[in-house]
Parts: structure tokens; C-alpha cells; sequence
């Protein structure tokens, strides 16, 4: 990611604010979409009344999406939303409440990483100011909202907003949502997570009642997966594409440029998995990245040259390291430090080029 490598652009740390730090409520989604949504149309003030019904609008959807937007057991203003979803308050009631309660942290929060002042402003506070109260829109977010990028950006925050819910509503922090198998390098077999490791050699996949992330190939999403349904969570696309800084993954160009958009590529191709292959699942998000239309088919059914597997593995620990909500399933899937990371993305690429030994130098 840009801003991870030291490129301090509005671009880079609006991602780096959106996909990296703890979620302790949804609250900085709503705001930050609802900042995109009035800096598009060119105005450069904004009144708390003003900011009220758009955020207001997107929380009360995603309470009905999903009941669980924060941490904390009670929030007087996510009480309010649910009101009005009941028919209990009225929308003129909500957007009262909306402003004295609704902006008390987020407008503060919103610009802070690691609990610093952001390098880049996006806007100015003037709640205070006795002439004209409410926000300042800089010309940082003007120009943002502008961009080609905006669309992948507000994108990129309604998928980290599924996946941070799906993360509350099945646990994923208390490690819930494992992996479909967890792999064990050492013993040279797939096992049930939290067993002893199986006497014989061979590969062994364990099922068990647990939900859990897979990827649909059909709907290029990250569905959730349980005994008796599957439900589709957010599309792999904005779940990873900020973290690529929408660039192809192999050549480093720009995709927003592609009429066909990225595609959602298997470093370690899924061929294997027609294969004997007794390496790690591929078909999760530890291996999925996205590319462009030429390099996808340059690539077909090989993994890339050895000399590129670093991006991949910086990668996976920059997933891990924003707090994403899918980081305990990759530490469960690749090891819980860099150093068993790297050995695990080793092994895996040695195991799968000894079945298909062609590879692919990316251009």
C-alpha cells in the first residue's frame, strides 16, 4: 500500500484511514462516504444539518443489514437509527438526533491515524464558529472526489464495512471464522485446527460446523459459509483493492483504465486443486490478488517467478497489520509472524511448482 511505503498523497492516506486502525463502530464508513457524496457536487462548506440525513441514511441501512455497527453495548445515536427503523421517531426526529449525537467523536476520529493528526486534511472543523458552523471542505477532498479513483474509493469503504460486520456478527476476532483447513507445513497434511497432528503422512481434510469465508469464483465475492447456507458478505474486488492502491498486482499499472475492471487472479494458480496437491488451500484469501486483463492472460495456469512472491508476502502482512477484519483467519492460514509467513509462502510455492513447474516472469 502507498502510504504503508512513505507516498503521502490525498489518495493513499484516505485508504490508509479507511482500511487501517481499529473498528470500534461503523461510524467512520457513513462519514466518510457522506464526505465523497457532498465534495462531488463541488461545494466546499457543510452544516452538521446538512451531513445529518446522508449519514443518518446509511447507518439506519446498515443496522438493517446487520443490528451489530459497534463495540459498545449502547450508543444513544445508533438507538435513535433503530428507532426509525421501527417507526418509533419520525425522519425529521432522526436528523435532530443525528446532529446532537451522531458527529460527537467521528469528526474528531475520522482524520487520526495511529491516534496522530493524518498528513493530509480533508477538512476543517467549524462547529465552533459563531458566523458560519460546520465543516470546511478542504480542496484535498475536492479534488479527491473528482478523481478516477473515487469510485473504487467508496467502494473499497462499503466492502471493509461488510467484512468489519461479518467480523462482529460471527466472532472473527475470537478466530470463529477459521479456515475451511488449516495447514501444517511440518507434518506435511492438512488437519482439523486445535488437534494433534496426524501419525501418517498423507493429506487430510477435517470439515467442520464453523462459519467461514470462501471465495465464489462465479460472483468474484467473499461469501460466508455455514452447514446450511452461504451468504454472500462483499465482492473481492474493493475488499482488496485498496490495498493494491488499484494497481495490478504483477505490472503495477493503474486499472481503473480497464473497461473489464481488475480480475481476480490466484497467485498459486487453482489448477492445483485438480491436481494431488497436499499444500495449503488456494482458493483463500491469502492467495488472491488482483490483476489486469494482460497479465491475467499472460499468466494462465502458473505461478508467477519466485522473484515476485515478496509482494505477496508484504502484502498478506500489510492485510494483517491494518487490523483488517479478515486478520485473524490469515494468521490462522499463514502463521502468526512474519518470519512463519514467509516460511509458509515458501513452501507453499516450492510444493506448487514441483506439481506445475512452469512459471511466469510478470513484464
Amino acid at each position: 500500500m502507498d502510504y504503508q511505503r512513505g507516498v503521502v498523497t490525498g489518495e493513499s492516506v484516505w485508504r490508509a484511514i479507511v482500511l487501517y486502525g481499529a473498528n470500534s463502530a461503523t461510524y467512520k464508513f457513513a462519514f466518510g462516504a457522506t464526505l465523497l457524496d457532498i465534495a462531488a457536487t463541488g461545494r466546499n462548506h457543510v452544516t452538521l444539518e446538512e451531513l445529518a440525513p446522508r449519514y443518518a441514511e446509511l447507518l439506519c441501512q446498515a443496522l438493517q443489514r446487520q443490528p451489530r455497527q459497534g463495540t459498545s453495548e449502547s450508543s444513544r445515536f445508533l438507538a435513535a437509527c433503530r428507532a426509525f427503523n421501527a417507526g418509533e421517531i419520525d425522519l425529521d426526529t432522526l436528523h435532530r438526533r443525528t446532529v446532537q449525537l451522531g458527529f460527537a467523536n467521528v469528526i474528531d476520529a475520522f482524520p487520526k491515524l495511529g491516534g496522530d493528526q493524518a498528513p493530509v486534511r480533508y477538512y476543517e472543523d467549524r462547529r465552533k464558529s459563531p458566523v458560519s458552523p460546520g465543516l470546511v471542505l478542504r480542496d484535498e477532498l475536492l479534488e479527491l472526489a473528482r478523481s478516477v479513483h473515487a469510485p473504487d474509493l467508496d467502494a473499497e469503504t462499503a466492502a471493509r464495512w461488510r467484512l468489519v460486520e461479518t467480523a462482529w456478527a460471527t466472532g472473527v476476532s475470537g478466530a470463529v471464522l477459521v479456515p475451511s483447513a488449516a495447514y501444517d507445513s511440518s507434518v506435511q497434511l492438512v488437519r482439523d485446527p486445535g488437534t494433534q497432528p496426524a501419525r501418517d503422512s498423507g493429506v487430510r481434510l477435517v470439515r467442520d460446523s464453523a462459519p467461514r469465508l470462501v471465495y465464489d469464483s462465479g460472483t468474484q465475492h467473499l461469501v460466508l459459509r455455514t452447514e446450511l447456507r452461504r451468504k454472500s458478505v462483499t465482492g473481492v474486488v474493493p475488499a482488496l483493492n485498496g490495498y493494491q492502491d488499484g494497481r495490478c498486482a504483477y505490472c503495477d499499472q493503474l486499472m481503473v483504465q480497464e473497461s473489464s475492471g481488475p480480475i481476480v487472479e490466484h497467485v498459486l494458480p487453482w489448477k492445483l486443486l485438480t491436481r494431488d496437491w497436499n499444500g495449503p488451500d488456494v482458493d483463500t484469501v491469502w492467495n488472491l490478488v488482483l490483476s489486469c486483463k494482460p497479465c491475467n492472460n499472460a499468466k494462465r495456469d502458473r505461478a508467477p517467478h519466485e522473484s515476485w512472491m515478496p509482494w505477496l508476502e508484504q502484502r498478506n502482512n500489510d492485510l494483517i497489520e491494518s487490523r483488517h477484519p479478515l486478520r485473524d483467519v490469515l494468521i490462522a492460514q499463514t502463521g502468526a509472524t512474519p518470519a512463519r509467513r514467509r516460511v509458509f509462502l515458501k513452501d507453499a510455492y516450492r510444493r506448487a511448482t514441483e506439481l506445475l513447474p512452469a512459471v511466469w516472469t510478470p513484464g
